[in-house]
């Protein structure tokens, strides 16, 4: 099922990862529609959450989004057999919403694997990276599609 965006083929791991980027589109249009904004659709990168590098940090991490900003996690990427859990939260750990299990990611030949559930984030949550021995980092990233405005692309999404 592989579209073309922005002149670049994307093919998807599985038709639950294409079914959310279909409803990323649907909220970019509804978000554009309502606010009079031009919006688009962009995989999540490292500059999203003002970081340079596709690692996630263990232990807590607090994503304020910016207005007119959705993100959809869709799933896992990791080359970090240290790497057990993803754990989302609501707002600043207020609401448990719950864990990705990610150990056997890392055993699988793709190293990437769409998760469910999957939550929609559309102001501020937290993420908490997991590991079996202390580490500061995880070679690990979260696969997932951010519907901002189109003047805010490669750019932080968080205030």
């Amino acid at each position: 099922m592989p579209i073309l965006y922005e002149g670049t083929e994307i093919i998807f791991a599985s038709q639950q990862a294409f079914d959310r980027y279909q409803d990323a589109v649907a909220e970019a249009k509804r978000i554009g529609e309502e606010k009079g904004i031009q919006m688009t659709v962009v995989a999540l990168a490292p500059v999203h959450f003002g970081w340079t590098k596709y690692r996630l940090p263990v232990g807590d991490t607090f994503i304020n989004l910016k207005e007119n900003v959705v993100f959809y996690p869709v799933g896992i990427f990791s080359n970090d057999p240290n790497f057990v859990a993803l754990g989302w939260w609501e707002g600043a750990k207020t609401e448990y919403l719950y864990d990705w299990l990610t150990k056997f990611v890392y055993y699988t030949e793709e190293k990437e694997a769409t998760m469910t559930p999957q939550p929609v984030f559309k102001t501020a949550f937290t993420f908490t990276v997991e590991t079996e021995e202390p580490a500061t980092d995880v070679d690990a990233w979260i696969i997932g599609y951010v519907v901002l405005p189109t003047t805010m692309k490669g750019m932080s999404i968080k205030r």
